[in-house]
C-alpha cells in the first residue's frame, strides 16, 4: 500500500490521450470561430453596401431638388462630383457600369439614370444573396444588372 501511495505522488502531467482530446477540442472551436467570422464580414460587407447605396440614392434625391437642376443626374460621374446639400461620401466609388461579386467590399455603388433623367437606380452587390441589388429614386421602377439598364 505505501508503494502505490508514492507512486500515486510521482505521477504528475497528463497522459496522451488527455493533450489529444485538448488538442482536437481547440481544432473544432477554432474552425467554428473561423466559419462564424467568415459570415459576419460577408454581412458587414452587404449592409455597408446597403447604407452606401441609401447615401447614394439621397445624393441623387438632392441633386434632383437642388434649385439649379431639373432633373435626376445624367451620369455617374456628374452625381460623384456633386457639391449640394449632399454629397457622395468619401472612399466610395460611383460606376455606371454592372456591379458584380468583385465589388462584394461594399464601396462601389452604380448610379444609372432613367430614359429622359426622370430618376436612376443605383445598385450595389449583396454578397449575402450573392447578386446586385437596385435602389430607385425618382420615376424608375426597374433595371437589368447584366445590361446596365435603369427603366
Amino acid at each position: 500500500m505505501l508503494n502505490n501511495i508514492k507512486r500515486i505522488q510521482k505521477d504528475k502531467g497528463f497522459t496522451i490521450v488527455e493533450l489529444l482530446i485538448v488538442i482536437v477540442v481547440i481544432g473544432i472551436l477554432a474552425a467554428i470561430t473561423l466559419v462564424a467570422y467568415g459570415n459576419i464580414t460577408t454581412r458587414a460587407n452587404a449592409n455597408a453596401a446597403k447604407a452606401n447605396a441609401a447615401n447614394v440614392a439621397k445624393v441623387a434625391e438632392a441633386y434632383n431638388a437642388d434649385e439649379v437642376n431639373t432633373t435626376y443626374a445624367t451620369s455617374a460621374g456628374v452625381l460623384s462630383t456633386y457639391n449640394g446639400i449632399s454629397r457622395v461620401p468619401s472612399g466610395l466609388t460611383v460606376q455606371a457600369t454592372a456591379v458584380t461579386s468583385a465589388n462584394a467590399n461594399g464601396k462601389t455603388i452604380m448610379y444609372l439614370p432613367r430614359a429622359g433623367n426622370t430618376g436612376g437606380c443605383v445598385g450595389y452587390w449583396d454578397a449575402t444573396i450573392p447578386a446586385a441589388v437596385y435602389v430607385y429614386v425618382g420615376n424608375a421602377t426597374g433595371g437589368v444588372p447584366a445590361t446596365p439598364t435603369c427603366t
